[in-house]
């Protein structure tokens, strides 16, 4: 009689382990190097620009609060200050600007009334000499704005400070100096 064939190796590795499942080496592995990326990236892309946004917008409104205040003294005379002192303001009417509203298709428009402030007493002259131009800079930041932008907490504010330098960069001066909306309607 023939003696049988010894076992091969691989043979013999088959009969001493059973099968395994897929081992969670790899899967935690993944995890600990993908969580502080995801981590980093949201903090980096969604978090913190929204911070900043937050912290720039409450700095424009303290900035603006401080010049209202200021404003008012020198329009009631200041501190010990005469008529002289008083600081006069000018200003000019921008009305009817009606732009169609950024990913709306044309479906949504916002219609604005605003008025420009300065202390410079030939404001109203400059503006009406440059009426075309500021209208076409006032279009151009209305219609950058989308529903969404505009229903942002603050979004009045950011559109105000944007019309403001936007208008001096335009003027080539700090002719500018307050805007205030009498209308804002979004259809």
């Amino acid at each position: 009689m023939a003696k049988p064939a010894p076992p091969t190796e691989a043979a013999a590795a088959d009969k001493e382990a059973p099968a395994k499942g897929a081992s969670p080496w790899p899967a935690l592995i993944a995890a600990v190097i993908l969580m502080p990326a995801i981590s980093y990236a949201t903090a980096e892309f969604l978090l913190l620009p929204k911070l900043r946004g937050l912290i720039s917008q409450q700095t424009v409104e303290g900035h603006g609060e401080a010049a209202k205040q200021e404003g008012h003294g020198a329009a009631h005379g200041g501190h010990g200050k005469g008529k002289e002192g008083a600081k006069t303001e000018s200003s000019y009417d921008f009305e009817n600007v009606v732009v169609n509203l950024s990913g709306s298709l044309g479906t949504r428009f916002l219609k604005a009334n605003f008025t420009t402030l300065g202390s410079n007493p030939k404001l109203p002259e400059i503006m009406a000499e440059k009426k075309k131009q500021l209208l076409d800079v006032a279009i151009n930041v209305l219609s950058a704005r989308s529903m969404a932008d505009l229903e942002a907490p603050g979004a009045k504010n950011v559109v105000r400070n944007e019309l403001q330098a936007n208008f001096n960069q335009a003027l080539k001066s700090d002719l500018v100096e307050q805007i205030y909306f009498t209308e804002f309607v979004i259809q």
